[in-house]
């Protein structure tokens, strides 16, 4: 059946629950949203969300581990989060000449993530994710971006508030931000112009830095409607300790967190001999917590300076990722986790934990399936 020729009957079969919603395709689902024949109780609120991210941001989904059900999204609402960022790698999925056209299946795709959300009262953040060729030529690829926003908008156009898009994840490489603030503005009037009261989330360059977010982030003016993200991993030798894809100074492990350590940690040879990383763990080791690298206070100076952007600007500001990585010691994870939720909290930003069951999992996905109990509790209690 074609979206655009759902029967009176259908309609009313739709309005009763999620469950039937289940039994049609994804594009009926989405049209029924936009004729308001389904309703949903999320919001743009943002306030407490999971990131799915390593699913549909991989190459294709199911390359990095996992495939998003509809049980996830269940588990994330009855756990009390308001919403979901699902990371998108759509650039991977699109053509490569105007109109720069989403391949039918990913688009189905993204239809089933965007009503599955809805349905469970989820708002739902699509994220265009992963695209390194923009990242790398910015200039060759900055129509295409355009283009790709120009289709989704016009896709979603209609859909409930609580469907948020999410302009480009981490701009970096050659998308410095004086490249990257007149894309992003060509992208917002795109945007704009398909969709005046849509809920748009930017980023400012260097990997959704704060201190870009504070210096060098520049947002269309007078929209109420466009929120400023920033992304928070300090300490990164304890949040990405261990992990094979990082730089080898971030190879040592057994870093905890709030240091200092009980004992003396030995940093790996990559991280002795970098001058960054040396420094690093000759302070973790040797200074109380109050001033600590490895503490509380490299996650207050990261929300400081979040802070300062919103104070200036006057915009909401939203933590789109923060998390602890599985290599760490889950006591340290779960209060690494906590300071960092409440110091948004504090300052009023929402935020979505990276992420829900992968490297930095909140969630164990396969033989145990389940919230991590020390995770969740950090997260919503």
């Amino acid at each position: 059946m074609r979206s655009s020729s759902l029967t009176t009957s259908l309609i009313a079969a739709l309005v009763l629950s999620a469950p039937a919603l289940a039994c049609v395709s994804s594009a009926s689902r989405i049209e029924a949203y936009k004729s308001g024949a389904a309703t949903t109780r999320a919001t743009p609120a943002l306030r407490r969300g999971i990131n799915f991210g390593d699913a549909m941001d991989a190459p294709n989904e199911g390359e990095w581990g996992w495939t998003i059900g509809a049980d996830d999204f269940r588990a994330v609402r009855e756990a009390g989060f308001d919403h979901v960022r699902v990371p998108m790698r759509v650039s991977a999925h699109a053509a490569r000449q105007p109109p720069y056209k989403i391949e039918g299946r990913f688009a189905h795709r993204m239809d089933w993530a965007v009503a599955t959300a809805l349905e469970n009262d989820l708002a739902v953040i699509v994220d265009v994710h992963h695209y390194k060729e923009m990242m790398a030529d910015p200039f060759g690829q900055a129509d295409r971006l355009v283009g790709i926003w120009r289709e989704i908008a016009t896709r979603y156009r209609g859909m409930p508030p609580a469907v948020v898009y999410e302009i480009l994840n981490e701009p970096t490489d050659q998308l410095t931000a004086p490249v990257w603030n007149p894309i992003l503005a060509r992208v917002v009037a795109e945007i704009r112009a398909i969709d005046p009261t849509r809920t748009i989330i930017v980023e400012g360059a260097h990997w959704a830095s704060a201190r870009d977010l504070k210096e060098t982030l520049e947002v269309p003016a007078g929209d109420p409607n466009i929120v400023a993200s920033f992304h928070m991993y300090a300490p990164m030798y304890f949040t990405h300790q261990g992990f094979p894809w990082m730089p080898r100074q971030y190879g040592t492990t057994g870093v905890v967190f709030p240091g200092p350590p009980s004992a003396p940690l030995a940093p790996c040879a990559a991280a002795a001999s970098f001058e960054e990383s040396r420094d690093f763990f000759a302070r973790y080791n040797a200074e109380p917590a109050a001033t600590n690298p490895g503490g509380p206070s490299a996650i207050v100076e990261q929300m400081e300076l979040a802070k300062a952007f919103a104070d200036r600007t006057g915009m909401r500001v939203y933590l789109g990722e923060f998390g602890a990585g599985v290599n760490a010691d889950l006591a340290s994870r779960a209060r690494w986790t906590r300071v960092a939720r409440t110091e948004a909290e504090r300052r009023g930003f929402g935020w979505g934990y990276w992420d829900y069951a992968r490297n930095f999992a909140a969630y164990g996905k396969g033989v145990r399936n389940g919230w991590i109990k020390e995770m969740r509790g950090a997260l919503v209690q």
